[in-house]
């Protein structure tokens, strides 16, 4: 496994710092999970808050693609049952 050196903020190109550092165990195998965060607070808080917003985002288009497919759904249970 490759360990990548160049850990950088996506937003300064400042180089992270290690914060906390946690295990998991899944399935019988351990992952292990080290946060990293920008040196600079204020950054890492606009940071934080843009990735917060990518995940409403993606929450909100998953939520619309479950809606179509039940949509879909009651569409052709319809149809079957005007045949």
């Amino acid at each position: 496994m490759k360990i990548c050196t160049d850990n950088v903020c996506v937003r300064c190109g400042k180089k992270r710092i290690k914060g906390k550092t946690w295990k998991e165990k899944t399935q019988g195998a351990t992952i292990f999970h080290t946060a990293w965060s920008c040196p600079d607070l204020k950054c890492q808080k606009i940071v934080d808050d843009l990735f917060a917003a990518q995940k409403l985002k993606r929450a909100g288009i998953e939520q619309a693609r479950q809606d179509r497919a039940e949509a879909s759904k009651l569409a052709r249970q319809i149809h079957r049952k005007v045949k």
